[in-house]
């Protein structure tokens, strides 16, 4: 009796441990799973974030290549013109105050060049080149026919209430700068001229500001460098002008 209880005993206990190794082995399998599970996405989560990483990163690679696109730096160039004459107004700048129809143009030809013949109305007119440009000379070789007002070479233009300019009426300079519209002038002075074309000319280097009539020195002043700006010309008068030529140069620092 004692043996057959002993047996049923061990039966049962058998039994148990049976029941609860495989119960072990089940949660084992179950948090294996879970853990594939989970190590599975967090392989998903990591990909996508180099994904958003790089898409990101390419975002910002695109964005800087078209910054630099789009900066436009000015580099040392002539313009002498041909082709139709309001054409190449439009093409070749743009205005900054007035208009093209200020500023009636027609390309012509004189003493076998061609020329840019411009017939002012009295509206102030400014023209620039498309590009900007930081320290710069400039020279316009110009006739100003029965023109009547001030003609002034622009540079480091912003608009028509910010730039600077040497100007001239009659045989009189001037040099200087506008600012929000207010005209400040570095220095002034009397020249003559010795043809009927004159090669008005200005540089900007670092301070130092000068007007030129060729290669004599008319004017000299200084004040702080400005931003790089567009460079131009400007008329405020009527009457017709001629324009032959515009060279334009990148300098340094004086």
């Amino acid at each position: 009796m004692k043996t057959l209880k002993r047996t049923v005993y061990a039966v049962i206990l058998l039994a148990a441990i049976a029941s609860i190794t495989a119960c072990s082995q089940g949660k084992k399998s179950e948090q294996a799973e879970s853990d594939e599970h989970g190590h599975s996405e967090m392989k998903a989560e990591s990909h996508h974030d180099e994904e958003a990483i790089h898409e990101h990163s390419e975002d910002e690679n695109h964005a800087g290549g078209h910054n630099e696109m789009t900066k436009e730096a000015g580099s040392n160039r002539t313009w002498t013109p041909s082709g139709n004459g309001t054409e190449l107004i439009k093409s070749d700048f743009h205005f900054i105050t007035g208009s093209a129809k200020n500023i009636k143009a027609e390309v012509t030809e004189v003493d076998e060049s061609q020329v840019l013949e411009l017939i002012a109305d009295g509206t102030p007119t400014a023209f620039v080149f498309h590009n900007q440009y930081g320290n710069v000379g400039m020279i316009a070789t110009l006739k100003k026919l029965d023109f009547k007002g001030t003609i002034r070479l622009i540079h480091h233009a912003k608009d028509d209430s910010n730039y600077e300019f040497v100007s001239i009426i009659d045989n009189k300079m001037k040099l200087g700068r506008v600012i929000n519209g207010t005209e400040k002038v570095f220095d002034e002075s009397t020249f003559e001229v010795d043809s009927d074309w004159v090669p008005l000319k200005v540089t900007a280097a670092g301070t130092h500001f000068k007007g030129y009539i060729g290669d004599k020195t008319i004017t000299h002043g200084h004040g702080d460098k400005m931003e790089n700006g567009f460079v131009g010309v400007m008329l405020e008068g009527n009457g017709k002008v001629l324009i032959k030529s515009v060279e334009i140069a990148v300098l340094e620092d004086e």
